[in-house]
C-alpha cells in the first residue's frame, strides 16, 4: 500500500499502466484521462482502494474497478452499485441466472425483475439487488467481482420516494461518509446496508444513524 497519493490530473500514457492497490488513496483533483493501449485494464482499482476526484470534470476512457464481499454463499443476494458507468448486468456477473437481477420498487415495497439484464446497464447510484454466481460455493466464499467502465465524477441527483424506502448506492470508485452523506442530503432516517448470508432467522439489513449502527448479526 502507498498511504495517500495527490495529482492535479491523472493521464495513463499508451504504453502506461497504473494499479491503485488495496488501502491507497489516489486523489485527483481534476480528470482522469486513461490512454493506455490495454484499455480499462491499464487503470485498476483493487479493492479497499480508493480514486477520488475533488472536481466535477469529465473523464476519458475506461477503468477497471475490482471489489469483494463479505464471505456469502450460493443463493445469497448482493446488493450493488456500480462506480463505472456502462457496466452491463450480466456481464457483471455472467454465472448469476438471468431471473436473478432486482431493482427496488418504492411503490409497491418489493423487489422487481430486471428483464433483460444482458442489455441493461447499471444506473447511476442506484442498488441492484444480484444473486451470488450459480458457480458459487455452497460454504462461505468471497465473490470477487469486476466493474469496467467510465468512472463516474461530479454529483448525481437520484429521484427517490418519500416517506418509503429506496434502494441508493454509492456511484463512486471510492467509498462515501456515512454521516457527510446524511448531513448533505437531509437525511434523519436510518441508513440500511443490506448483511445476508443464508438464513432466515437473522435480518438482511444492518442499519446506522448519526448515533451509531445495528448489526444483524
Amino acid at each position: 500500500t502507498y498511504g495517500v497519493i495527490t495529482a492535479k490530473k491523472l493521464t495513463i500514457a499508451p504504453a502506461g499502466s497504473l494499479v491503485i492497490n488495496s488501502g491507497t488513496n489516489v486523489f485527483v483533483i481534476n480528470e482522469v484521462i486513461n490512454n493506455g493501449s490495454t484499455g480499462a485494464a491499464a487503470l485498476v482499482v483493487e479493492n479497499n482502494a480508493n480514486l477520488i476526484q475533488v472536481n466535477n470534470t469529465t473523464n476519458t476512457g475506461n477503468i477497471t474497478v475490482n471489489r469483494e464481499t463479505s464471505e456469502l454463499k450460493r443463493l445469497d443476494y448482493v446488493l450493488w452499485s456500480s462506480p463505472v458507468a456502462g457496466q452491463l448486468l450480466q456481464a457483471f456477473s455472467p454465472a448469476t441466472l438471468s431471473n436473478r437481477f432486482y431493482t427496488y420498487d418504492a411503490g409497491t415495497n418489493l423487489y422487481a425483475l430486471v428483464t433483460s439484464p444482458s442489455t441493461t446497464s447499471f444506473s447511476v447510484g442506484t442498488g441492484f439487488l444480484i444473486r451470488t454466481p450459480n458457480n458459487h460455493p455452497t460454504t462461505p466464499a468471497i465473490w470477487s467481482s469486476v466493474f469496467t467502465g467510465l468512472p463516474h465524477n461530479g454529483d448525481f441527483s437520484v429521484a427517490v420516494a418519500n416517506d418509503t424506502y429506496n434502494a441508493v448506492g454509492n456511484p463512486y470508485p471510492s467509498t462515501l461518509d456515512a454521516d457527510s452523506f446524511m448531513a448533505d442530503n437531509s437525511i434523519s432516517e436510518a441508513l440500511y446496508f443490506w448483511r445476508k448470508e443464508n438464513n432466515s432467522a437473522n435480518p438482511s439489513y444492518a442499519t446506522y444513524n448519526l448515533t451509531g449502527g445495528v448489526a444483524n448479526t
